[in-house]
């Protein structure tokens, strides 16, 4: 009877791996597609609090927690790999579809910053929250068109391995791990923003053998990726902390006007996601009728699809909040 039972439940804990290991994989895939929150779909997934408790209580509990996140982590590898493979060589065959694509989950995400937007109770707020808007508006949307209209090519640089982009790659992972802590805002679209994001992927998961430090045969091409790799992974680890600070303090003091900044980052991140130095060159060199009309079905569909995915976690996670609130009062009692 005891070893029917012992088997049962490794069993159980087996198909809860595995299960977990899904979900990772789905974390992985949204973190890697510009637009997509991998908040927003490890709420929708009932993740999201179980991995909050295991990060926080590391230090504390290191071995069970680490349990708990190991099927999360190998997933969510699984998952990135397989959508930046997938992303790299879509892009190259339909480049407008994939940015569609994109666009649309961004667009879509938008009511997460509409409900938090409220008038100015006098003049000088009101003055605030339009500087705010505007500013981050012209910064996001201006960085993408100003990068296509003087055809910077990062990737070029990025390539030659020139000194400068040792210190941009580490400024992107700042950026982008930065930028997942900000609602409505996706850390590889924040790539696209500042035109990092296809020249990073094209260097780990590109089809040319001249690209790609996989495929390369130089072993200090290969070298110089690894550091690249590196800077942007220990970029990302300082992005985290650093914007987890500031939009502690932004959100607490000034929540209004920075949500307001938010909205324009967003709308401005959508005119860079069209108007960069990566897809700028693809139009002036022709772009098939196909693309351009898959490209806009694709932009509808990704802001329908995140629209109701938005709503649908957010019922969910009220759901869990008023569990929790109903839990804690019967304990008092």
């Amino acid at each position: 009877m005891e070893n029917e039972t012992e088997t049962k439940a490794k069993k159980r804990n087996v198909g809860h791996f595995l299960l977990d290991g899904v979900k990772g994989i789905t974390l992985g895939i949204s973190a890697a597609i510009p637009g997509l929150s991998a908040g927003t779909i490890a709420v929708a997934e009932s993740c999201y609090d179980t991995l909050i408790d295991a990060i926080t209580s590391l230090r504390k509990t290191f071995k069970k927690s680490f349990l708990v996140l190991l099927p999360y982590i190998l997933g969510l590898i699984i998952g990135a790999l397989a959508a930046l493979i997938g992303i790299d060589k879509g892009y190259q065959a339909a480049p407008f579809s994939l940015t569609g694509l994109f666009a649309g989950f961004v667009f879509g995400s938008l009511p997460i910053t509409f409900k938090e937007l409220k008038k100015g109770n006098n003049a000088k707020e009101t003055t605030i929250h339009i500087i705010s808007f505007l500013l981050c508006l012209i910064v996001a949307g201006g960085i993408g068109v100003l990068c296509a209209l003087t055809k910077l090519d990062l990737a070029s640089y990025l390539q030659t391995r020139v000194w400068w982009m040792y210190l941009l790659v580490f400024l992107a992972g700042i950026i982008a791990a930065g930028a997942c802590i900000v609602p409505g805002i996706s850390g590889s679209m924040s790539l696209i923003v500042i035109g990092m994001y296809y020249p990073i992927l094209h260097t780990f998961f590109s089809r040319k053998d001249d690209l790609s430090i996989w495929k390369s045969s130089e072993g200090s091409y290969i070298g110089t990726g690894v550091v690249l790799l590196l800077l942007l992974v220990i970029g990302a680890l300082i992005g985290v902390v650093l914007s987890s600070k500031m939009m502690k303090v932004l959100l607490s003091k000034h929540r209004v006007s920075t949500f307001y900044g938010i909205l324009g980052l967003i709308l401005g991140s959508l005119v860079s996601m069209f108007i960069n130095a990566d897809i700028y060159p693809k139009y002036q060199a022709g772009i098939a009728t196909w693309d351009y009309i898959v490209g806009a079905v694709l932009f509808c569909l990704a802001a329908v699809a995140i629209f109701f995915l938005i709503k649908y976690s957010d019922k969910k996670k009220a759901k869990q909040e008023e569990a929790k609130k109903l839990a804690s009062s019967e304990e008092t009692k």
